[in-house]
């Protein structure tokens, strides 16, 4: 009874893994480019929402300062902007940041504060994803 395998079952075996390896890895990085883009425009959505919900729950205006190193929350204290949340930027992901407004303020009725709508466009390799925000306080992802 032979125990073990050949040199040439071994070597056959290392071809094969070799050639699926080399066919499914430039595959890879769109994916991951998708993954990146898809999780940082997430990561904007939710300030967004947390940020609106935030005016609306401590009744006073809140805003959310969008940055390529940073996403943060600040809610208005009378006289000034205090910080509250922050969440690392897309930066960190090797995603780039265009955003028409980086400060997206909202009044305590959940209303958008401001004359303007706010689109982000986050970007990596070939995916991309787009985010606008409209003074009525709704968010929808392109």
């Amino acid at each position: 009874m032979r125990r073990g395998f050949s040199l040439v079952e071994l070597s056959v075996t290392v071809a094969v893994i070799a050639v699926v390896t080399a066919v499914t890895l430039p595959r890879l990085g769109g994916v991951l480019d998708w993954l990146a883009v898809d999780v940082e425009a997430s990561k904007v959505t939710t300030a967004l929402a947390v940020t609106r919900h935030v005016a609306i729950m401590r009744g006073a205006r809140a805003r959310l300062v969008v940055a390529v190193d940073s996403l943060r929350i600040d809610r208005w204290d009378d006289r000034t902007w205090t910080p509250l949340l922050r969440w690392a930027g897309p930066q960190e992901a090797g995603v780039r940041l265009e955003v028409s407004n980086p400060e997206i303020v909202f009044g305590p009725t959940g209303v958008g504060w401001g004359a303007s709508n706010t689109t982000v466009v986050l970007r990596r390799g070939s995916r991309f994803e787009m985010i606008t925000a409209s003074r009525l306080g709704r968010v929808k992802r392109w």
